[in-house]
């Protein structure tokens, strides 16, 4: 034993400190190494599966845009559809009223003309008695000098008998 160091008593130490880290890596780096590879495996699958749930929600977000797209292309036809659809409902009721009106005025136009009629015919069935009843008179030498007084008189006459 040179210098006081005994060989057996290093190597006792050397076997201990061995042991001591074997038992070591047994019972603490091994399960902490395997809490690590699964926590890590566990984020990597949660990354990935985030990674496929954002690429199917970028996918129906597409399919959703363009469903989107053509709905609006759709509101945009029938929108069309019906403002061409009014256009040719009030051509067709400006037509219907033009040709009501124009029967309506036709009838007017009758209406008047019979109307002219019988104010014509009444006029001269009242002529006719004012002349038959002046010429009664003057025959009859009935004339007052007022020829106007003689015109109310018989009108009120013909009135009075229900001629109008």
């Amino acid at each position: 034993m040179p210098l006081g160091i005994d060989f057996t008593q290093i190597l006792l130490h050397l076997f201990n400190v061995i042991i001591l880290f074997v038992g070591l890596y047994i019972l603490l780096y091994a399960p902490v190494k395997a809490f690590m590879q699964k926590r890590s495996d566990y984020y990597a699958d949660l990354e990935k599966d985030t990674k496929a749930a954002l690429e199917e929600a970028n996918a129906k977000k597409a399919e959703y845009e363009e469903k989107l797209a053509a709905a609006d292309q759709e509101i945009e036809e029938k929108r069309k559809a019906a403002n061409s659809e009014i256009a040719a409902m009030k051509r067709e009721q400006s037509e219907a009223a033009k040709e009501e009106a124009r029967k309506i005025l036709e009838t007017a136009r009758e209406n008047g003309e019979k109307q002219k009629m019988m104010i014509i015919s009444g006029a001269r069935e009242d002529i006719t008695h004012m002349i038959e009843e002046a010429t009664r008179k003057v025959m009859a030498g009935e004339t007052s000098a007022d020829p106007y007084e003689d015109f109310i008189r018989n009108a009120e006459r013909s009135r009075a008998n229900g001629h109008k």
